[in-house]
């Protein structure tokens, strides 16, 4: 196992060398193909802006000598995404740890290749995940090839090393972007009565977030004020457009969809009142990530046959995870692992996947094949 690792941690500073952003990730999937066709058996099929490896798929990969009998009939599916965050000055960087996901998914192929499980197993590389599109583009394989379970995970600074965060339900919240714009009339500012000024609406708007935050409630509901400006720097006309830019979160679906349609509603009705318009515009959606217990509970016993710890957030993840739209598609669980107490934060430039946990991950994946 230490020279697969030491392998993929080579691999992994490849990928760390040429950051690509969402959908632009050609370098990328180029080095992991080939990779994958020049050390692995696994068949590579390429679907243009992502791939896919798979393991058994006909039965012949095993060999005529090899002992083995056919695969299984149910395959299995393991996600890894590869795009990179756009930095400060706009370039993109591996803030996040998506070339240590690709890397170890590709090390896994290896070991199925050593290893030849007696079990059909695809390993879905994506683009896009930063933007909430990639999962889209990918999850028609699951039907396809009619795959029962998925799993993937994501590296959580915060908590100990190579320790397994696991929940039951939402691992990580649903979200998007509310661009919430109100247009009136313009009006000399000696003279605001005559005109129609859209940022009281939007102030009434944002005082009263905190109230619609506090109705009865399950979980978690966050409803975050990401900018907001009215007019111009023209201080003899009074303002008569505005935009209000929020993200909003929640932990449960239904929940989620409850708030986004009243801090829309309530919007439409303010700029009514006021006789203006109000166009609200979606960014970036992503699906609540919710695990199947059954499969959570499969990471479990992987996770201490490993010989990994397993620790249980008490509130899911507030930032969001395209993985969602899998498992609207089919029963899978989305797991974290610590990269360490005081590791740099998620999206700083200071943050690099430690490669420390690339032997954990993979450990934790055969046992998951073993299952």
């Amino acid at each position: 196992m230490k020279q697969l690792t030491d392998e993929i941690k080579e691999l992994r500073r490849v990928l760390h060398g040429c950051p690509e952003l969402a959908l632009k990730e050609y370098k990328t999937k180029e080095i992991l193909i080939n990779y994958l066709r020049s050390n692995t058996a696994l068949r590579v099929e390429d679907r243009g802006a992502w791939f896919y490896a798979v393991w058994g798929a006909d039965g012949s990969r095993y060999g005529a000598d090899s002992g083995r009998h056919e695969v299984e009939a149910v395959p299995i599916a393991f996600r890894a995404d590869f795009d990179a965050v756009a930095g400060k000055d706009g370039k993109p960087g591996h803030y996040c740890g998506h070339d240590g996901h690709a890397a170890v998914l590709a090390g896994f192929g290896r070991l199925l290749s050593e290893e030849k499980p007696e079990k059909e197993v695809y390993l879905i590389f994506q683009p896009a995940e930063k933007i909430g599109r990639g999962a889209v583009l990918c999850s028609p394989l699951l039907k396809e090839k009619r795959i029962t379970e998925i799993y993937g995970f994501h590296n959580i600074p915060g908590y100990r090393r190579g320790a397994v965060l696991l929940r039951r339900g939402t691992f990580a919240c649903a979200s998007t972007g509310l661009e919430i714009r109100i247009c009136g009339t313009p009006s000399h500012a000696a003279y605001p009565e005559a005109g129609k000024n859209p940022a009281f609406a939007l102030s009434r708007l944002v005082t009263e977030l905190p109230e619609l935050l506090a109705q009865p409630h399950r979980g978690v509901r966050l409803a975050t004020v990401i900018g907001m400006e009215a007019g111009s720097d023209s201080y003899g006309v009074s303002a008569s457009e505005g935009t209000l830019r929020l993200t909003v979160r929640g932990e449960y679906e239904n929940e989620f969809e409850e708030l986004v349609d009243c801090i829309s509603e309530r919007a439409r009705a303010y700029a009514k009142e006021e006789g203006m318009q109000c166009r609200i515009r979606e960014i970036e959606r992503f699906p609540a990530t919710e695990n199947d217990t059954g499969c959570a509970a499969r990471v479990e016993q992987a996770a201490e046959r490993a010989g990994l710890s397993v620790l249980y957030p008490e509130e899911p993840l507030r930032w969001s995870e395209d993985f969602g739209y899998y498992l609207r598609e089919t029963k899978g669980t989305f797991f974290g692992v610590g990269d360490g107490e005081t590791h740099p934060q998620l999206h700083t430039e200071q943050f690099e996947f430690p490669d420390e946990i690339i032997g954990d991950v993979l450990r934790l994946y055969r046992e998951l094949c073993r299952c």
